[in-house]
């Protein structure tokens, strides 16, 4: 059935910055600090299967400093300098599918929807001793469900550009039992990008 079938695309190359709620600070007397707002570049792979649906399977990259709180179960983000701070590394990967709109045969509206997998490795930093327990909690904040807008422009016969608005709901919280809020964790993330068009 050619409806099902798959047609390659592009690439996109994308990059923008990533917010990610805490909601761990405040809980006892004296906690005060930031949440996380982070660089996170990676790529998407466009693929059409029809004239409106597509699949957008797409890999990010992005780094936060935390600290490992071994009385509450759970990590906070700090400031470099924290002695007991390590520096992560996140991996963002998800499958996305979708609906698209295309306006005048130049603006492309689409809105996808995807189950996001996010792996959290710690990596060094002065709180190395906690490494492994930091992993530990980290791997257990696995699970989110993403839903993206975006804009798309084909610039020229090789190059377009888009822009993305993404917001991530932790649905690991649905199962963890560490006294915070369901929006630990919630992420929105604001990217552009420019993709280069199969030939």
């Amino acid at each position: 059935m050619d409806a099902l079938e798959l047609t390659y695309q592009g690439i996109d190359g994308e990059m923008g910055f990533l917010w990610k709620n805490n909601t761990g600070y405040d809980t006892e007397p004296g906690d005060s600090g930031p949440d996380t707002l982070t660089f996170i570049p990676g790529v998407s792979f466009f693929f059409t299967i029809d004239s409106h649906w597509f699949f957008r399977p797409s890999v990010f990259i992005y780094s936060q400093t935390l600290e490992y709180l071994p009385d509450r179960g759970y990590t906070i983000p700090v400031d470099y300098s924290n002695i007991n701070s390590l520096s992560v590394t996140g991996l963002l990967m998800q499958p996305a599918a979708g609906y698209r709109w295309v306006i005048a045969k130049r603006h492309t509206f689409g809105v996808q929807m995807a189950p996001a997998l996010n792996v959290q490795v710690p990596l060094f930093g002065p709180g190395k001793d906690d490494r492994g327990d930091m992993f530990a909690a980290l791997i257990k904040e696995f699970l989110y469900w993403n839903t993206s807008v975006w804009y798309y422009n084909p610039l020229t016969e090789r190059f377009g550009f888009n822009f993305k608005i993404e917001l991530g709901l932790p649905v690991y919280n649905s199962w963890l039992n560490n006294d915070l809020t369901f929006a630990d964790g919630l992420m929105l993330n604001f990217q552009v990008g420019i993709r280069v068009l199969a030939q």
